[in-house]
């Protein structure tokens, strides 16, 4: 019963994170509701898949990982308010949800993972011309591929 409720929880986190992606990239917005309901169902499978296993220090390192990385990009977003939006905050709530599910380690590297892969297309983006320093860029789904890229190579 463990796998099918880790597949349905990573299921869970791909929907949504398409989801959420394509409205950060259409509106540069990450709506409340959406987030909301995404991080619900994701506590609630990774919530069933660890009391079916009967494992739960992967269910508190995510609520951990979910408060940590939460709370990393809400200094941030404090610090430099033009560069990350309150959305991206919420998201990280989520993100930190899997990524502290992953492992303690997986926190810091799915996260460096989404902020690289951001600055690599932000920078692309003004070589091209294509944008300026100032141009508004959707973070949230730097983030949310820096979770897949992570869960592929924890595999």
């Amino acid at each position: 019963m463990t796998v099918v409720w880790g597949i349905a929880a990573w299921l869970s986190f791909a929907g949504f994170g398409i989801a959420l992606s394509v409205i950060d990239i259409r509106e540069h917005r990450l709506p409340n509701k959406l987030l909301a309901i995404a991080a619900i169902v994701g506590f609630a499978a990774v919530a069933a898949s660890a009391f079916s296993s009967g494992e739960f220090g992967g269910l508190l390192r995510a609520v951990i990982g979910s408060l940590v990385i939460f709370g990393a990009l809400l200094v941030v977003a404090v610090i430099a308010p033009r560069g990350l939006g309150m959305g991206d905050v919420k998201l990280g709530a989520l993100t930190g949800l899997y990524l502290g599910w992953l492992g303690w380690s997986w926190l810091f590297w799915g996260t460096f993972i989404g902020f690289c892969l951001g600055a690599v297309w932000a920078v692309a983006l003004i070589i091209l011309k294509r944008a300026q320093s100032s141009t508004p860029i959707a973070f949230g789904p730097f983030l949310i591929l820096g979770v897949v890229v992570s869960a592929l190579l924890a595999i």
